[in-house]
């Protein structure tokens, strides 16, 4: 399998998604894991893991994922003693509507200096790696836009956009480009979305019918999901993980 004996970075790796992903790949037999997360104190998620897995290093980093030098010293870090970084996942996210602009630093921004960086340390033709795969946490609200939550969709589309772009006739980086966009997942952001201070132009109201529109899976769903995309899936395809369901969602082909 790809994961086994692999180093992954993975950002928000402390919240559902994220934390069920590093512990879907720990399972998978990951050799290296990078935990970035925004809590300045050490998961208690990160210790438990070292007891569960202990043939694995995990070495945690407290970051703002929206700070250039921040995440640059991360992947600097990381990669020192390593022979080669195999897998990068962007998953770090918030959704305030009412804070847009730190949402677009977040979701957006942070995810294409992540993917400038996952090029940088894992392309076969930068003298640094040897090729992998970038996964990126998108949402079914970038496929069928919210309109309660219409930065938040945005920067969801806009992390698919980017990512199809990226994969393009770019073989030659020796990296896998992929998008995974859950549905409802169980989550403090999930939660946080049942309140009317995080959407945008609301009321409880509408807020209960968001969410009944959006019923929750579990966690480890996407995280089972991100696994079997990341071992089969072709660069630049886009999934759909609702329910527990996987589905490639079809999408046109690029010119150029």
């Amino acid at each position: 399998m790809f994961i086994q004996d692999k180093s992954a970075l993975v950002t928000g790796a402390s919240g559902a998604i994220g934390a069920a992903i590093c512990e879907e790949f720990l399972q998978n037999g990951l050799k290296n894991l990078a935990a970035l997360d925004l809590s300045s104190a050490e998961p208690k998620i990160i210790s438990e893991w070292r007891q569960k897995f202990p043939k694995a290093t995990i070495t945690y980093f407290s970051v703002d994922v929206s700070s250039v030098d921040g995440l640059q010293k991360c992947f600097k870090d990381f990669t020192a003693n390593l022979n080669s970084l195999d897998i990068v996942v962007n998953c770090a996210a918030i959704c305030m509507e009412q804070n847009f602009r730190k949402m677009i630093e977040v979701n957006f921004a942070a995810v294409v200096e992540s993917m400038h960086l996952a090029i940088e340390y894992m392309s076969v033709d930068s003298g640094k790696g040897r090729g992998g795969v970038v996964l990126n946490i998108s949402s079914i609200t970038a496929l069928y836009p919210v309109s309660l939550l219409p930065t938040y969709s945005a920067t969801k589309s806009a992390v698919i956009t980017l990512t199809r772009a990226m994969a393009h006739e770019r073989e030659h980086l020796g990296i896998k480009f992929l998008n995974i966009c859950p549905a409802g997942t169980k989550s403090n952001m999930y939660d946080s979305m049942k309140q009317t201070e995080y959407s945008f132009m609301t009321t409880n109201e509408k807020q209960k019918v968001l969410m009944a529109g959006y019923p929750p899976q579990g966690p480890e769903d996407v995280a089972r999901a991100s696994a079997k995309i990341i071992e089969e899936a072709k660069s630049g395809s886009v999934w759909i993980i609702e329910n527990g369901q996987l589905t490639e969602h079809e999408i046109p082909p690029l010119s150029f």
